[in-house]
């Protein structure tokens, strides 16, 4: 098994994956194959409030003005798949003003202005062939 695959497991994000509808094997492809780890500078968590379930993949703060933060996220029976930056892609749906702090965004967006980008294709961004 992979590390990104052990950690990912290990962490619950398959279950979690799997609560929000969709399957982890086709989200997350290749990992059997993987040389590295392509999330390796990014911190894996899961909030749960306010009527959302979320999986996160956010860049460590030294590594934002790069990578991408990228989430999964149910509410009201609807899934989406984000990418967010901090610098402004080609194309974005909406800019996302991060609060100071609260209880459903991870820490590391805190106090920042996030480009949105829609995603319809659920897999992964960084395990894309």
């Amino acid at each position: 098994m992979h590390e990104l695959e052990k950690l990912l497991r290990a962490q619950g994000i398959d279950v979690t994956i799997k609560r929000l509808g969709l399957d982890f094997d086709t989200l997350f492809p290749g990992l059997e194959n993987l040389v590295g780890n392509p999330y390796r500078h990014h911190t894996w968590l899961v909030k749960e409030n306010h009527g959302f379930l979320v999986v996160n993949a956010i860049p460590d703060e030294k590594d934002q003005d790069h990578l991408f933060w990228e989430e999964w996220y149910s509410y009201k029976g609807e899934v989406h798949h984000h990418q967010l930056t901090l610098y402004k892609p080609f194309q974005h749906h909406e800019v996302f003003s991060a609060p100071a702090s609260d209880d459903i965004h991870p820490p590391q967006c805190f106090g920042k202005a996030w480009y949105v980008v829609e995603d319809p294709d659920m897999r992964s961004l960084l395990l894309r062939r």
